[in-house]
């Protein structure tokens, strides 16, 4: 949210990227997005303490859920989102809203 705060600009200009429909730079944004989010999600993944996880779960099947709903929920706020200039207070609601939904499956997860 601090980024977000000094560099609103650079998250609008990439907003707008990531949404852009011309076939000449589509595929070409497309593939440096994919790239992006895979190096994310094996930062995010790497400390994963498989222990804490219920007995009768599937791990990868939980991750997975896990990616749906981050992702959902990224896209549901990007949406919401006319300019990142107001991130803050936008960004402090939102993480509240992901506390719950993170709570939730902890819940459903977790020993």
């Amino acid at each position: 949210m601090y980024i977000h705060k000094k560099f609103p600009h650079v998250f609008d200009f990439l907003t707008t990227s990531i949404q852009e429909e011309s076939p000449e730079v589509k595929d070409i944004i497309k593939d440096k997005v994919d790239a992006i989010y895979d190096r994310g999600r094996k930062l995010i993944y790497q400390d994963i303490d498989y222990s804490k996880f219920r007995d009768e779960i599937d791990v990868d099947k939980a991750i997975e859920i896990l990616n749906w709903t981050m992702f959902g929920f990224g896209d549901k706020a990007i949406q919401q989102i006319n300019t990142f200039e107001n991130m803050i207070e936008f960004g402090e609601q939102y993480l509240k809203d992901w506390q719950s939904y993170a709570e939730i499956l902890k819940l459903s997860f977790y020993k």
